[in-house]
């Protein structure tokens, strides 16, 4: 099965925080050894510079940013008409950076995997936490 990552959870995985649950983990894990993907849409690379921009989280962009690109388990997906024309759509979802993350993931068809409590609330989207 593959996954979307929202941007806690992608640099919870990197940075071997504690806060990252064990379900996540082992998804993680699972794509690291090859047995999944993890889609990572453009807006979670985008935040995560800029936390590390604001060092609100000691970590290395510049080696999170290089891992990802090195890997075929992890998929960078761009923000392009497809994922803008299911924003249109979502209307559930005020915060921008969400709305993002959760039409990357309808459009791929894939649960998110996150601790974001108003998108494990959505009826539209799976969520695995």
């Amino acid at each position: 099965m593959n996954f979307v990552a929202d941007t806690h959870t992608l640099l919870w995985w990197f940075t071997d925080s504690p806060r990252i649950s064990s379900k996540a983990s082992e998804i993680f894990e699972e794509c690291e050894k090859g047995e999944s993907i993890i889609f990572i849409p453009s807006i979670v690379i985008a935040e995560a510079l800029s936390i590390f921009d604001k060092k609100r989280l000691s970590f290395d962009f510049k080696n999170l940013f290089k891992r990802i690109k090195a890997s075929e388990n992890f998929v960078l997906i761009a923000l392009d008409y497809p994922i803008l024309e299911k924003m249109v759509a979502l209307k559930e979802i005020p915060e921008l950076h969400d709305k993002i993350i959760v039409s990357t993931a309808k459009y791929l068809k894939v649960p998110i995997v996150t601790k974001d409590k108003t998108l494990q609330k959505l009826p539209s989207i799976k969520t695995i936490w």
